[in-house]
């Protein structure tokens, strides 16, 4: 006789932000906060790559806050910037950090933009033990914003006090990527930020 076919087994796959809620980072200040469901694009690898971007841009916001706010106190390295074109670096701290930036020649531009590439494709095709693994490491989902850099030795502290220094660090970068923006919206956009102006 006739056999109705097996209803198929319901497949039972948590959503990328059910993920995203066990990471660290998620705390009493704001929760779980992902208004656009950014967590919920692709897979725990995405994820994963969201969470790695994030630490990243922290870092970056939080050493471009320190030197928006050396600049504005007029701490300044001695000597020339760039001997070839007769720039000091006191010559740009004699202008807002907007306008410095401006006039950084284009070759130490592209010095900046290169060693951020040369970091960005380390990270994707080495583990955090600092062994190549490839290309398409990162697209396997091995990218890590650890580099195997620890010269303070956060890492060897117990696993409890890692994860605080790891949810610190984040939600610093976090805090730093709204200053950071503030500080240059205050440069752009004169009045634009009342407690700077």
């Amino acid at each position: 006789g006739l056999v109705a076919p097996a209803a198929p087994k319901a497949e039972t796959r948590l959503h990328s932000s059910d993920y995203a809620k066990t990471l660290y980072g998620v705390g009493p200040e704001t929760g779980y906060w992902d208004p656009l469901a950014l967590a919920d694009l692709g897979t725990e690898v995405t994820v994963d790559f969201f969470r790695a971007a994030e630490v990243k841009h922290g870092r970056i916001a939080m050493m471009a806050s320190l030197g928006y706010m050396h600049h504005l106190a007029g701490i300044q390295l001695p000597g020339y910037l760039s001997p070839s074109e007769g720039l000091k670096f006191s010559d740009l701290g004699a202008m807002s950090p907007g306008e410095a930036w401006g006039k950084v020649p284009a070759a130490g531009v592209a010095q900046i933009f290169g060693a951020c590439a040369a970091v960005e494709i380390y990270s994707m095709t080495h583990d955090s033990k600092g062994d190549f693994k490839g290309g398409d490491y990162w697209f396997k989902g091995g990218l890590s914003p650890n580099l195997g850099l620890d010269p303070l030795g956060f890492g060897n502290a117990d696993a409890k006090a890692v994860e605080t220094y790891k949810t610190r660090e984040l939600k610093n970068g976090r805090l730093a990527m709204i200053g950071i923006a503030g500080f240059v919206a205050a440069d752009v956009i004169p009045g634009s930020v009342p407690s700077l102006a």
